[in-house]
C-alpha cells in the first residue's frame, strides 16, 4: 500500500509540475490556455467564472496544459500556432526544465541529510595502488579524467566506470595553484562480502595485497537470513584514493546540489550514448514496471528509505527533463525540433505532415514502453 501511494504522488508531482512548467511560461508570454488540470480521467472538481479552467481528475497519475489552438484552428489572437516561434519554444522547453528544477530542489533538501560529502581532493592514497607510485599526493584536486572535466566527486565515478586492468588514465591534478598531469593504471579492487551468523566478512584485495575486515549485524546492517552462507564477489578499477569530505552549510549546498544536478543530467546522456553505441542493450532499460519495483525497494530500505525515494524521484525527475527534451517525434523535443526547422525556412510544416510523424512517434513509444515492461516483468519472474 505504501509503495502504491508514493508511487502514484510521484509520478502525480513529477507530470503535473511538467505541464506546470508549460502553463506558467504560457502564461507569462500571454498564450491563451484553455485548462490546466491536474490528473486524468473523469473530472472531480473545476474552477468556475475563470477564463483558464482549473481542474483535479479522478486519475492521480499526471496531468495537463491545454493550449487554445494547439491542435486545431483558433480565432483567439493568444492561439498557440499565432505566436512568434521564439515564445512557442520557450512554452515547449519549459516541461523539461521544469522537471531539472524539481531535481534540482530535491537534492537541495537530501545534500544536508548526507553531510559530509564526498569531494574531488584527495585526502588519502590507497596503500599499494599506482597512483602511490605515480606520485599523486593528499591535497591534490582531481581535475580532469582522460579529458572529461571533473566539477566534483562524483564525475568521477562517471569516468572511471568503464576502467579495465589494462585502461592507460591520463590524471590532472591541481597542486597549489598549478597544474600538473599523471598516467596511470587503474588500481585493482576486490572485494569478496562471506554472510556468516555472526555477521559479514569483507575480504578486500588490493593489487594483490589483501585484508579481511568483520562487520556485526546491526540497525544499518540489517541481518538477512537468505544470504547467510554466500559470497558476494565484486571487482571494480578505481584511481586508488580516499576523497576529502566538506561539511554542508547553508553557502555550498546550492553548488553541491547543482553538481548533483549536472551529473544526473551527464548520467542521462552518457547511458543513452552506451545504448546507441551498443555497450548497453535495450534490455537493460526499465520502464513502469521496473520503476514501481525500485519505489519498492527504496520504500523498504530501512532507516533511510525517506532519502532513498527522495533521492530516486530526483533522479526519476530529471531522466524525465532530459528524455522529453530529445529529438523525437511525440515529444516536446521533437516539437521543438520541428520548430528549428520553422525557423530555417521560415515557414511552418503543414500541420498535418508534422502531424503524422507526431503520431507515428507515439506508436514508437508506446511499443518501447511495452517492451521494456515485459523485459522487467520477465525480471521480476525470474528472480
Amino acid at each position: 500500500m505504501v509503495t502504491a501511494i508514493v508511487t502514484i504522488l510521484m509520478f502525480l508531482v513529477m507530470v503535473s509540475l511538467h505541464e506546470f512548467g508549460h502553463y506558467i511560461v504560457g502564461r507569462l508570454l500571454k498564450f491563451h490556455i484553455l485548462e490546466y488540470s491536474i490528473g486524468f480521467g473523469p473530472k472531480l472538481w473545476q474552477s468556475k467564472n475563470s477564463e483558464i479552467k482549473y481542474s483535479f481528475r479522478m486519475i492521480p497519475v499526471g496531468g495537463f496544459c491545454r493550449f487554445d489552438g494547439e491542435e486545431g484552428e483558433s480565432e483567439h489572437p493568444g492561439a498557440f500556432y499565432k505566436q512568434a516561434v521564439w515564445k512557442r519554444m520557450l512554452v515547449v522547453v519549459a516541461g523539461g526544465l521544469a522537471n531539472i528544477l524539481l531535481g534540482f530542489i530535491l537534492f537541495l533538501i537530501i545534500v544536508p541529510m548526507i553531510s559530509p560529502v564526498s569531494t574531488n581532493v584527495v585526502s588519502e592514497v590507497v596503500e599499494h595502488s599506482y597512483i602511490e607510485d605515480a606520485g599523486i599526493m593528499p591535497g591534490d584536486e582531481i581535475i580532469d579524467i582522460n579529458g572529461h572535466k571533473i566539477d566534483f566527486y562524483n564525475d568521477i565515478a562517471l569516468y572511471t566506470q568503464d576502467f579495465t586492468k589494462d585502461t592507460e588514465a591520463e590524471i590532472t591534478v591541481k597542486r597549489n595553484g598549478e597544474k600538473l598531469k599523471f598516467n596511470i593504471k587503474p588500481t585493482e579492487d576486490i572485494i569478496v562480502e562471506s554472510y556468516t551468523e555472526n555477521g559479514i566478512d569483507v575480504a578486500e584485495s588490493i593489487n594483490g595485497h589483501d585484508k579481511v575486515i568483520h562487520y556485526d549485524y546491526s540497525e544499518n546492517i540489517p541481518r538477512n537470513d537468505e544470504l547467510i552462507g554466500k559470497t558476494n564477489t565484486i571487482t571494480k578499477y578505481l584511481i586508488g584514493f580516499r576523497p576529502r569530505q566538506q561539511e554542508v552549510t547553508f553557502g555550498n549546498v546550492w553548488g553541491i546540489a547543482w553538481d548533483e544536478t549536472k551529473f544526473v543530467v551527464k548520467l542521462v546522456y552518457s547511458s543513452l550514448w552506451q545504448m546507441i553505441t551498443g555497450k548497453v542493450g535495450m534490455d537493460q532499460m526499465s520502464g513502469p514496471v521496473g520503476i514501481v519495483r525500485e519505489v519498492n525497494d527504496e520504500v523498504n530500505s530501512g532507516p533511510y528509505a525517506a532519502l532513498n525515494v527522495l533521492n530516486l524521484v530526483a533522479l526519476l525527475t530529471i531522466n524525465l527533463g532530459i528524455f522529453n527534451l530529445l529529438p523525437i517525434p511525440a515529444l516536446d523535443g521533437g516539437r521543438f525540433f520541428f520548430m528549428i526547422i520553422e525557423l530555417i525556412r521560415r515557414k511552418p510544416i503543414p500541420p498535418e505532415k508534422e502531424g503524422m510523424v507526431h503520431a507515428i512517434g507515439m506508436l514508437l513509444l508506446f511499443a518501447l514502453i511495452i517492451f521494456v515492461s515485459f523485459n522487467d516483468i520477465m525480471r521480476l519472474i525470474g528472480k
